[in-house]
């Protein structure tokens, strides 16, 4: 036998609740399926497009999706005062609309948590690669590290190439609640060596070509910028000239005695399943040098693309 709710006519209060605060399921609340993809896609369009979105008008996403949202509440009132349905369908009643909203957040989790998922970058450590507060949308799968909001839901082997020159978002290894994004520039059983601010990777030493000055928002002047090449990729860094060569380390940290402190600078051995990681501005920029390697358990992703 079927319950009550089944003819019941839907609640205007619930309607507008539910189109206020989740659009979609307001239209399902109201047996409107087509109507309820097409405010799924409209907010999933307004929250890609905020991501292109410069810093200062960030404010322009959040009026479309509540523009979107005062909508959308408004026709979920119409059309439950209206309803002329005898029968409402499975999906718009109590445990049915549940499950939807379930499996659709099942699957915006489950995106965030295996695929992509964005975070923002607080430094100017990467400079002139990733201007401080950028946002990053990194690529996660086989990568290992699955978990978001601080979340750990899964732990697997890396299966997904890590190469010189890529730019990853790690848990810092001293504290793994901590995201840090730097680049590759060391492998498991390379030796890395940074000598009178050159890289040397293996013997060889990187080679790199003065470029134009970078000029900085935060101060007069511009700073010296270079382009780095191991091997075919090449991307800017950040070299001040003035800057003392020593590099001490931070503290004491796992398999520090496989590097070497110089006045001139330093020299380690990557052990395997560990990653040695620096900043492209290379002088102002805490990274392997002063704390270490990483190890591959760590890495979170690779980042994709870079957003204002």
């Amino acid at each position: 036998m079927e319950s009550t709710e089944t003819y019941r006519k839907p609640s205007r209060r619930v309607a507008v609740a539910l189109g206020l605060f989740l659009p979609p399921a307001g239209m399902l609340y109201v047996a409107r399926p087509g109507r309820a993809a097409i405010y799924l896609v409209l907010l999933v369009v307004i929250a890609a497009a905020s991501l292109f979105v410069a810093r200062e008008n960030q404010w322009a996403g959040g009026a479309a999706a509540a523009l979107v949202a005062i909508i959308c509440a408004a026709q979920a009132y119409r059309f439950a005062r209206d309803f002329r349905e005898v029968k409402r369908p499975w999906y718009g009643r109590g445990l049915g609309l549940l499950f939807v909203i379930a499996v659709f957040a099942g699957l915006a989790l489950g995106v965030r948590v295996f695929l992509v998922e964005p975070f923002r970058f607080p430094s100017a450590s990467m400079l002139p690669s990733i201007e401080p507060g950028a946002r990053l949308i990194v690529m996660k799968w086989g990568y290992g590290n699955y978990g978001t909001y601080g979340i750990r839901f899964a732990r697997a082997a890396i299966s997904s190439e890590v190469s010189r020159g890529d730019i990853v978002v790690f848990e810092y290894p001293e504290d793994r609640a901590v995201l840090f994004a730097k680049r590759i520039v060391g492998l498991p059983g390379d030796r890395v060596a940074y000598f009178n601010r050159r890289l040397w990777v293996n013997d060889q030493e990187v080679p790199r070509t003065r470029i134009g000055d970078y000029v900085r928002k935060d101060r007069v002047g511009g700073s010296p910028q270079y382009l780095e090449r191991p091997g075919e990729r090449e991307y800017p860094v950040l070299i001040e000239t003035e800057a003392a060569a020593f590099v001490p380390p931070a503290k004491a940290f796992p398999f520090q005695e496989r590097c070497t402190y110089t006045r001139e600078g330093v020299s380690c051995g990557v052990p395997d399943g560990h990653y040695f990681v620096m900043g492209d501005n290379r002088d102002n920029s805490a990274d392997s040098r002063n704390w270490g390697f990483v190890p591959a358990g760590n890495i979170v992703g690779k980042v994709q693309y870079i957003l204002p």
